[in-house]
């Protein structure tokens, strides 16, 4: 199994990327169709995770106003646990970290919370509701 990372590069990936987003919160998460994808794709970067030349794996980010957002990561569920999306997550840190954001943060599942703590991230809220689903405020570290 060859696991490999990168900055998506055209559409096809963009697509396969969309896919696994669509897969993960509307179909398994029950967010509300149309949900996926939004208007922050356009000017947003997206990395995704790949297994012998297939996207299993993505996140996007986006430079706001007080740093980097990382946003919308999503892993297919047959390659969960394998430490893909953790690999993912610290491909991404290094290119933000090329940036040099004031802040790299996220608004996260609640469920997804000790996974990021892992990945350097700590809770900077209280859960709040976001879309139907507890999330709150992470910041990495």
């Amino acid at each position: 199994m060859k696991i490999t990372y990168k900055e998506v590069q055209s559409i096809q990936e963009f697509i396969d990327a969309i896919r696994i987003r669509v897969d993960v919160f509307i179909i398994e998460q029950k967010f509300k169709p149309g949900w996926e994808p939004d208007e922050e794709d356009k000017g947003a970067r997206h990395f995704i995770g790949l297994v012998d030349g297939k996207v299993v794996s993505t996140l996007r980010i986006r430079e706001v106003e007080d740093g980097v957002k990382i946003e919308r990561m999503a892993t297919k569920k047959a390659y969960r646990g394998m430490d893909i999306s953790k690999g993912l997550i610290e491909f991404v840190l290094k290119e933000i970290k090329k940036i040099k954001p004031k802040r790299i943060w996220m608004e996260a599942q609640v469920q997804a919370q000790e996974f990021y703590k892992k990945c350097g991230f700590k809770s900077i809220s209280e859960p709040y509701d976001l879309y139907g689903i507890s999330h709150l405020k992470m910041e990495y570290s």
